[in-house]
């Protein structure tokens, strides 16, 4: 059985490591990934959650990177059932976890010696990732788009000082409407 090769290099961040599969199969992939005291893979390049993989308990639990939001329980949704789809875990194994936000799920042993199920559950993920790819930079490409429209505005879309003059009462509010309502109090 092939064995898991984890290249570790030195980072800025303290544990930064590399994950691959051996050369012996000729293929390589790049996460960005630290190993725990304990032995557990913690990927973290998704924008909206961490993966650990306990290869031990095989297990895998997703935690928002954050706080818990629609995009982070919608990324985690979308990893199971990509993993369910393509046979790496049952879907009947998939719960929330003990901690607040979790969701985990347990792959099987192989049955076949020469494929590592840990390997199997890296690869996926890499893959994973690499498909949610285009949705981060879209949503980054979008929210910096937004952003340069309210900070920098083109010439038919904003106004000068002074251009737009004062008016003693604009819009459909009067500015006396709350003595309104205070009067029709004190009547009664």
């Amino acid at each position: 059985m092939p064995t898991l090769k984890i290249k570790v290099t030195p980072d800025a961040e303290m544990g930064q490591t590399e994950v691959e599969e051996p050369k012996t199969r000729g293929l390589q992939i790049k996460l960005e990934a630290r190993k725990t005291l304990d032995g557990k893979i913690m990927v973290m390049d998704h924008r909206d959650i961490d993966i650990i993989i306990d290869t031990s308990a095989k297990k895998i639990i997703t935690f928002p990177k954050k706080e818990m939001s629609d995009e982070a329980y919608d990324s985690q949704d979308k990893y199971f059932r990509y993993l369910a789809e393509n046979g790496i875990v049952n879907r009947d194994s998939i719960h929330a976890g003990n901690v607040y936000a979790s969701i985990e799920a347990t792959y099987p042993e192989s049955h076949n010696e020469d494929v590592s199920p840990a390997q199997v559950v890296l690869l996926s993920t890499y893959k994973f990732i690499q498909e949610e790819k285009p949705r981060f930079e879209a949503d980054e490409w979008y929210e910096n788009e937004v952003d340069d429209y309210y900070s920098y505005p083109t010439e038919e879309d904003s106004t000068e000082l002074g251009e737009v003059p004062e008016e003693p009462k604009k819009g459909s509010l009067s500015p006396y409407g709350g003595r309104r309502y205070m009067t029709g109090y004190a009547s009664q």
